[in-house]
């Protein structure tokens, strides 16, 4: 079940939160579609001699709908030149709903675009005034409304939650707005304040701050069983679904599929190795993607440490026997360690996996932490 990511690095406007690679430059949007183009070709040996289809394509940035639809469209001939497609491939595109218009989504759909990741964010235009989102609530609602009247079913939509001028209650009401749309996927994040974004500096400044874990902690169960109530399944940390419309294509990151992503910033994955491309739009445009990819061969520990960590945030969590058949030297080892976490009600286990429970779930990333084989 292998999978391509196509990192899409535009945006018009830098949201005072965001510190994933991107570029407000453009007018440098065709001279990247040519290099990204020239890289899905050069790389069309890169699962080697599998046989598997594409199962999945994801339009990740940065805002792929900056793009037109020719462009999106001519993206994905290339890709199934190169690689095999699976008729049933998960084809996502992540949208924001300032972008939208009922021609713009028709003409999507044509390309095979058939899943929506839509960047909402927030019903409420105090939110999205100071987080530096360049849509208004309306905007969002109405791009909803055109999205399922031009027929996409499998739509998602992102919303942030821990905004430091706000509260549960008022974040939980996103969710009665959602309730009046067929959303089938959300994935809902706790804003964290990097250092290189306008929250940081005014974090800095003592201008802004995080609300504590244990109001943190209250509104993630609220949300989760708010979500539970409206039919949500919470399959990750950060992600809901209902109808088992899970995200196919980020589930394969979580279960260690091998993967290519391209554009600048991109990661790849192809079962040993790790590769990413250099964070250099400029570099890319002029020298292609080879004059800045790295690579690094994962160790064992390193390929166990990825695993604890990417398996124990998903509800399903880690299984036992497959943990001891691929890595059994150091589940000895943190073995005593995970009886610790269950016998204090963090971690449970049950018919062969272990997971985190609802006291401990919250604070997963602290308890891989602990388990992490460091030497």
């Amino acid at each position: 079940m292998s999978g391509i990511y196509i990192h899409i690095p535009f945006c018009k406007t830098r949201c005072s939160y965001c510190d994933f690679f991107k570029s407000t430059k453009l007018l440098y949007r065709e001279q990247y579609i040519e290099k990204l183009l020239e890289e899905l070709r050069d790389r069309r040996h890169f699962f080697g001699s599998r046989k598997n289809n594409l199962q999945t394509i994801y339009f990740g940035g940065g805002t792929p709908s900056l793009f037109s639809e020719k462009s999106i469209d001519n993206i994905l001939n290339t890709i199934s030149k190169n690689f095999p497609v699976a008729d049933n491939a998960e084809i996502t595109l992540e949208v924001n709903p300032d972008d939208l218009s009922p021609e713009y989504l028709k003409a999507l759909r044509k390309t095979g675009i058939n899943r929506l990741s839509i960047g909402v964010q927030s019903f409420y235009d105090v939110d999205l005034q100071k987080m530096g989102r360049r849509h208004d609530a309306m905007q969002s609602r109405r791009s909803l409304e055109w999205v399922f009247q031009t027929g996409f079913e499998n739509v998602g939509i992102d919303l942030i939650y821990g905004l430091p001028w706000s509260d549960g209650s008022t974040f939980l009401s996103n969710l009665d707005i959602l309730s009046n749309y067929p959303v089938q996927h959300l994935s809902a994040y706790h804003l964290t304040i990097e250092p290189g974004t306008q929250f940081g500096k005014l974090k800095r400044q003592n201008r802004l701050s995080e609300p504590d874990d244990s109001e943190s902690e209250k509104i993630f169960w609220a949300l989760h069983d708010k979500a539970a109530e409206m039919g949500f399944e919470h399959y990750e940390i950060s992600n809901f679904c209902r109808n088992g419309l899970y995200s196919r294509h980020n589930t394969a990151y979580w279960d260690n599929v091998p993967y290519l992503g391209a554009g600048p910033a991109a990661h790849s994955f192809d079962g040993t190795k790790r590769y990413w491309n250099k964070s250099d739009l400029n570099q890319y445009i002029k020298q292609g993607f080879s004059a800045g990819i790295s690579c690094e061969t994962l160790t064992l520990k390193d390929r166990f440490n990825e695993y604890l960590m990417l398996r124990l945030r998903t509800s399903k969590g880690m299984n036992v026997d497959e943990v001891k058949k691929n890595f059994e030297s150091y589940w000895n080892r943190i073995e005593p360690d995970i009886n610790k976490w269950i016998q204090k009600e963090f971690l449970e286990k049950s018919d062969g996996y272990i997971y985190g429970t609802r006291k401990g779930w919250f604070v997963i990333d602290a308890i891989i932490e602990d388990l992490f084989i460091l030497e």
